[in-house]
């Protein structure tokens, strides 16, 4: 499995746009395009036909796993010395959050820095993230636990 693999499992593929549970406009593989406008040529590509091609899926996929990298790199100084699963979980977590999301999670963030793993875990778990995507929620702090996947 590939990162981008990892992504696509809990976020999904959609060619259309849909709500996400904390209701922003959504399109691809889990893109916000409240936080991040569509480029010109896949918004109108979208306007004339009123969906997005895998290419288009795939160039946005790239380019939101980029950022969600440089922010991981910002939010965990360490984060390059981590196992790839929590680096992973961490992507995939500051790739649903946002980075603005993500820097809320306060007691999260500072467990996570001083590798307290359980402890992050457990303050994940108590979030309103966690009560609105449970099952990802659960998957992503076990890999932080266990730093596997």
């Amino acid at each position: 499995m590939t990162l981008y693999e990892f992504i696509e499992k809990h976020e999904g593929r959609r060619k259309k746009p849909y709500r996400c549970p904390a209701g922003k406009l959504t399109i691809g593989v889990g893109h916000n395009i409240d936080a991040n406008p569509l480029p010109i040529d896949i918004k109108r590509h979208l306007e004339e036909y009123g969906y997005i091609d895998n290419e288009m899926i795939d160039r946005l996929l790239n380019t939101d796993i980029r950022h969600a990298v440089a922010d991981c790199k910002v939010l965990f100084p360490q984060f390059e010395t981590f196992t790839e699963a929590r680096q992973w979980a961490l992507i995939s977590f500051v790739f649903q959050l946002g980075f603005t999301g993500a820097k809320k999670f306060i007691r999260s963030l500072k467990a996570i820095n001083e590798q307290r793993w359980d402890d992050a875990a457990k303050y994940m778990m108590e979030s309103l993230w966690a009560k609105q995507t449970p099952k990802r929620a659960k998957r992503i702090t076990g890999i932080i636990k266990r730093g596997e996947l």
